[in-house]
């Protein structure tokens, strides 16, 4: 090893992540605002005939999901 290289070694298990439900008060407040804050910008970034187009997609999804039985969101990968 020459001077200018440098080993690094971390945990050998890293802590599972944090559960939202965890988060403090503050923490989760200004997750929120932020979300809220970038639902925002991309809606309006999106064409009024794009998010008509979704919200019909939507209606029509969540029909169907009632109709056949099948949770809103329970998805699963393509198999391609």
């Amino acid at each position: 090893m020459t001077d200018r290289q440098v080993t690094v070694s971390g945990p050998a298990h890293p802590a599972p992540p944090s559960r939202p439900e965890t988060y403090a008060a503050a923490t989760r407040a200004a997750l929120e605002h932020i979300d809220g804050q970038a639902v925002r910008v991309v809606a309006d970034g999106r064409p009024a005939n794009t998010r008509k187009g979704c919200a019909q997609d939507w209606a029509s999804w969540t029909t169907f999901c009632s109709e056949s039985g099948v949770p809103l969101l329970a998805l699963t990968p393509a198999p391609w």
